[in-house]
């Protein structure tokens, strides 16, 4: 029954690749023009859809004769397939949603985006967090959207009062305090990683702060060597692992962080099981529909991963975004639309359905003050490290992933981590990948 479930699913998702192949959703209905913007985005729900649609009437309001099509996909498919053959033939979108990282880059290399730093306003780009403004050889083709930052310390607060601890500012405090909460009989951070993103992002970011991004991002390229000097920051998981972060007698026993899901960490979190959980920014939905339906015990706070000594402050973080079509016969009204979309109307909208807005006045947008806090941490970290499995090729993260989940659970030591994946990079140079 399962297999016929499972069949019946992929069947379905074929269809509607199918669909998206020979239509595009609405891609072949009109011929390209310039009074005719394809605006190709994953934005499905109600609530999002009607900020858009209120966007894009604003738009047309104010260039007459100017109408934009919205093309809206399925996330699923669009960020599979549909990402890349809304580029076949002849009615491409004008401007697209994307999220930062590999598939951009993939983008740029086939020249399906446009430097838009001719067309924008003056002074439009420093309304914007300096981090999330990545520019390449001079040009700028990524207007970001939002951000979801992948590795915060969320903690009790209550805890960390009644036992005189405050916020780390170095990785070696951190650690001291995760020893601290031990002794107390408190387990210092319920981690799940069966799946083995969550602590591989982590990871990521370790590498991220030791190297900085550009060096930490050449480690996951097809065909680069390993240098083991390079994975030495890893030891920290390793450190962490044996210092009891992970287990506690009667609550986690020790190895048991590789077959516990994300999911089961973080409500051993909000039931007050452990001290401290690393999650990703979305996690403040559960904090807020815990705390709505008074499941929440304790109040909660927030910090980012603390760097170890003398390295580079980073977040690590995905960017959503826009980019706009060199195919396009409108390229003003394109980038125009953009920054109406961007702009502070539009944002504190979509901030109010959870966004993490990179605009500089986006703490404005929001009551929330571990909301604050994570846009302030946006608004003054001066390094975004991309998640692998966002940043780089998915079969070059899923590498890594593995080789950190086997380093947490002693399954790998770090003086073979290097040979590991070098090896494991070699076998995808010989699939192509």
């Amino acid at each position: 029954m399962r297999d016929a479930r499972k069949l019946k699913r992929w069947f379905g998702v074929g269809f509607v690749t199918l669909a998206f192949v020979l239509t595009g959703h609405r891609l072949a209905l009109t011929q390209p023009g310039p009074n005719r913007l394809k605006f190709a985005h994953t934005f499905t729900t109600d609530s999002e859809r009607a900020i858009l649609d209120a966007a894009v009437a604003e738009f047309e309001r104010g260039h007459p004769g100017v109408k934009i099509e919205q093309i809206i996909s399925n996330s699923e498919v669009y960020n599979t397939v549909g990402w890349r053959l809304q580029f076949q033939g002849r009615n491409q979108p004008d401007l697209y949603f994307h999220w930062q990282g590999f598939k951009v880059e993939y983008c740029l290399e086939r020249g399906w985006a446009m430097d838009l730093t001719p067309h924008l306003a003056p002074g439009f780009l420093e309304q914007f967090v300096p981090s999330a403004i990545q520019k390449q050889n001079g040009a700028l083709y990524f207007l970001p959207q939002s951000i979801d930052i992948s590795n915060l310390v969320w903690y009790d607060r209550d805890r960390f009062a009644r036992l005189h601890l405050h916020e780390p500012g170095t990785l070696r405090e951190w650690l001291r305090l995760c020893a601290q909460l031990r002794q107390n009989g408190i387990l210092p951070l319920a981690q799940g990683n069966r799946d083995l993103w969550p602590m591989g992002n982590f990871a990521a970011e370790l590498l991220g702060q030791s190297l900085g991004v550009e060096k930490s991002g050449r480690l996951f390229q097809p065909h680069r060597p390993i240098n083991p000097e390079y994975l030495g920051r890893l030891q920290t998981l390793i450190e962490m692992r044996d210092l009891g972060c992970f287990d506690l007698s009667g609550v986690l026993e020790r190895g048991a962080i590789g077959g516990l899901g994300d999911i089961d960490a973080k409500v051993l979190f909000l039931s007050g099981r452990s001290a401290q959980h690393i999650l990703g920014s979305w996690f403040l939905a559960d904090v807020q529909d815990a705390r709505s339906k008074d499941e929440l015990k304790f109040s909660i706070g927030l910090f980012p991963v603390p760097p170890g000594d003398g390295e580079t402050d980073a977040l690590t973080a995905v960017t959503t975004g826009f980019l706009v079509n060199p195919t396009t016969r409108n390229p003003k009204a394109a980038v125009e639309f953009l920054e109406l979309l961007l702009s502070r109307k539009y944002q504190s909208e979509f901030a109010k359905l959870g966004n993490l807005s990179a605009r500089r006045d986006a703490v404005e947008f929001t009551s929330d003050p571990l909301a604050k806090r994570m846009l302030e941490l946006l608004a003054t970290t001066p390094v975004i490290v991309p998640p692998p499995d966002t940043g780089y090729r998915p079969e070059q993260a899923a590498v890594f992933y593995e080789m950190c989940g086997k380093l947490l659970t002693g399954r790998l030591g770090l003086p073979h981590a290097a040979e590991y994946w070098a090896k494991e990079k070699k076998n995808l140079a010989r699939k192509g990948l």
